[in-house]
């Protein structure tokens, strides 16, 4: 924990979690560096106990999307790059935001899974199945393990958010 953190931490008598504080001063940062941060903090959390438990997620809000990220979800056994929740303003829908958000995930992702977890828009869910995406399983049949050679043969614009 950096030297400040760990002063404010002694004079207030409180134990604060140094990845939790980083990411809400990274609010301020792009989709791309919160995730680089955030996929920095499970890897090396996960080197060191073989568990990711304090860094497991990652919320993030940058003009007009808000993203939940994790390196966990129920019916994969391994860690993989999880897509826990995506909003997006108005603005954005059917722009090809997402298509390009999950090949720039398919480009930074450390682990061998890409799942976009419990899918209730329609479209999306639609989109899913007609990618060839399969479900985590059939207890788990709206989240779906993204099939990345597909993802990466579509002509997407380069991800800069």
């Amino acid at each position: 924990m950096p030297t400040i953190l760990l002063a404010l931490s002694k004079a207030l008598g409180k134990q604060f979690d140094f990845y939790t504080l980083e990411v809400r001063a990274l609010r301020n940062f792009s989709i791309k560096e919160q995730m680089e941060k955030f996929l920095i903090a499970a890897q090396d959390e996960y080197k060191s106990n073989h568990v990711v438990r304090k860094n497991n997620r990652c919320n993030m809000n940058v003009k007009g999307i808000s993203l939940l990220i994790r390196c966990q979800t129920e019916g994969v056994e391994e860690q993989c790059l999880v897509i826990g929740s995506v909003s997006l303003s108005d603005s954005m829908q059917s722009q090809g935001w997402f298509k390009s958000f999950l090949n720039y995930c398919i480009d930074i992702n450390p682990w061998e899974k890409l799942v976009i977890e419990d899918v209730n828009n329609l479209r999306l869910r639609e989109f899913c199945r007609n990618s060839g995406f399969k479900p985590v399983s059939n207890f788990f049949s709206t989240s779906f393990i993204v099939d990345q050679n597909f993802i990466k043969n579509l002509n997407v614009k380069e991800f800069n958010s």
